[in-house]
């Protein structure tokens, strides 16, 4: 089992007013708790590489030696890691959907590889292949709560400030995103992120001896982080989510009986 060292909080942090704790951190731009940040990011970034891990982290301390705050973007080379986050959060977010729905119970229960299926099916128009999914999440997978976490604040924080808003010494619409958010608000991130490792660290159902997430492997976040956990919201499944489901059974069952066709033939 693997912990992330990232210490407590020394109060217990809980985030009761969503509205208050997105518009006075991304108003004021600073990052007030870098202890809790900074090795936050590190894991999220660069779950496998502790080397690189480090190096992010000394970028991210310099930048308060040098600026008093953080620049107003994603350092060079993490753009692309933002497309990366959103879609592994996808993949674990839909799953989540699938276990709360308590979704094809009958045929296995939810798993990771229904939650692809149901991505690359929405996807296909930003021609996302299964193949770049499961790709994407063997990468991210030991950080999956915590990517998805930040997605999720990210698009609440976009969705607020489309509504009202920061202000001029705020963050701009281009500017909220998931690096930011777990730099600017590690608490919120981590509250929310301690119910996806649940869900995650859950056996979905009865016919699924093994968790979505590892046990072995995952970046747990520690049991005393101070945090008190925030539910994320369930989402219903589509109805084209639902028809994806029934045609990837039906297609499914159409393979094995056509497997079964071709070894009779070869016998």
């Amino acid at each position: 089992m693997r912990v992330m060292d990232v210490p407590p909080f020394p109060r217990k942090i809980e985030i009761p007013d969503l509205e208050n704790v997105i518009r006075t951190r991304l108003s004021n731009a600073e990052m007030v708790s870098p202890h809790h940040a900074i090795p936050l990011v590190g894991y999220m970034c660069w779950p496998h590489d502790e080397v690189e891990r480090a190096d992010l982290q000394g970028t991210l301390w310099s930048w308060l030696d040098t600026t008093q705050g953080i620049p107003p973007d994603v350092p060079a080379g993490l753009g692309r890691l933002q497309v990366n986050w959103q879609r592994v959060a996808d993949i674990f977010h839909i799953y989540c959907d699938l276990v709360h729905g308590r979704h094809q119970e009958r045929r296995g229960g939810p798993s990771i590889g229904k939650a692809v299926e149901l991505v690359e099916a929405k996807a296909k128009s930003w021609g996302t292949a299964a193949s770049n999914l499961w790709k994407l999440w063997g990468i991210y997978k030991d950080v999956a709560h915590l990517v998805t976490a930040a997605t999720l604040i990210c698009f609440e924080a976009r969705r607020r400030h489309y509504a009202r808003p920061l202000g001029p010494f705020g963050l701009s619409a281009t500017q909220i995103i998931p690096f930011q958010m777990a730099l600017l608000m590690p608490d919120f991130v981590l509250a929310v992120a301690m119910e996806f490792e649940r869900y995650g660290l859950h056996t979905a159902s009865k016919a699924r001896a093994e968790s979505a997430l590892d046990p072995d492997t995952l970046w747990r976040i520690p049991a005393d982080i101070n945090v008190v956990p925030i539910t994320p919201p369930t989402r219903p499944l589509g109805r084209q989510d639902i028809v994806v489901l029934n045609n990837r059974r039906a297609g499914n069952r159409g393979r094995a009986r056509q497997r079964a066709h071709d070894s009779k033939q070869s016998d």
